[in-house]
């Protein structure tokens, strides 16, 4: 019986950011609710910007910046947070080497930016990534706990740049490059995988006890953990062959939401 649902919002849950069939969801949630069975958005994106599409966000367990924070009903449970010492030399590292204008640092409570962020920098992350303040310089740091850093410092200076924060904090942090635009820096174990295994250790829950969906490549390893996992039909095909099962219907059509009603709601 399944007993937990967990899924990515853009392109699986939403088929655009912001837009799903909310009436719709609404009556699912109470439906699951009412046979006890949780719900998990779990993104890339901020939390509380994952948090504003959800009316009922104070009754659902939501996972933001890859899982790297978890909140079940408004509050915080689980945060991957960077040791402040190591956020000041990496932001003092993207000083140095003019970075910081196409930088974001990623707190619990806000993501922040430089007042002189680059304007198509900040238009970009402002997608993902809403709550956000502006401050004047990054050093010293916000009143707040972090867990991300986004930097686009341009594909001419990828290498480089990934060069010189590898050398100050390689091993002991995840610098991931996407090779095409930008690097985050987490903490190593930061994964929606290692999200979900916590929760269901928390909950004690088996992984055949637990659905996901998902279309991403960090979706992956969430999707070999659930035992009934789901890729979406318009997932990429290193995802399909991850997951058990491909969505018959899009997110484009609500893939998700027909799946949860024939599979575990029998509608």
């Amino acid at each position: 019986m399944i007993k937990l649902i967990a899924f990515d919002m853009d392109e699986s849950f939403m088929p655009r950011k912001g837009f799903y069939e909310r009436e719709r969801w609404a009556r699912d949630f109470d439906l699951l609710r009412a046979k006890g069975i949780r719900v998990l958005p779990i993104s890339g994106d901020q939390y509380q910007q994952v948090a504003d599409f959800f009316p009922m966000k104070d009754e659902m367990t939501i996972g933001g910046l890859n899982g790297s924070v978890i909140f079940e009903k408004g509050q915080l449970i689980k945060a991957d947070e960077i040791d402040r010492s190591m956020v000041q030399k990496i932001m003092q590292i993207i000083a140095e080497n003019g970075l910081a204008q196409r930088t974001m640092l990623c707190g619990i409570n806000y993501c922040y930016f430089l007042e002189q962020a680059d304007p198509a920098f900040r238009e970009r992350m402002n997608f993902y990534f809403s709550h956000n303040q502006n401050v004047s310089s990054f050093l010293p740091l916000p009143d707040d706990k972090f867990t991300e850093i986004v930097i686009v410092p341009g594909t001419d200076r990828m290498d480089e740049t990934e060069e010189k924060l590898k050398a100050v904090c390689a091993e002991k942090l995840q610098i991931f490059n996407s090779g095409v635009t930008s690097i985050d820096i987490l903490q190593p174990e930061v994964s929606k995988g290692n999200s979900l295994k916590w929760l269901a250790s928390r909950y004690d829950l088996s992984p055949e006890e637990i659905m996901a969906f998902g279309d991403g490549l960090n979706d992956i390893e969430m999707l070999k953990f659930a035992g009934q996992s789901y890729a979406m039909k318009n997932a990429r095909e290193e995802v399909k062959e991850a997951a058990k099962f491909v969505t018959k219907l899009p997110a484009a059509e609500n893939g998700v939401l027909d799946t949860i009603e024939k599979e575990v709601l029998g509608m």
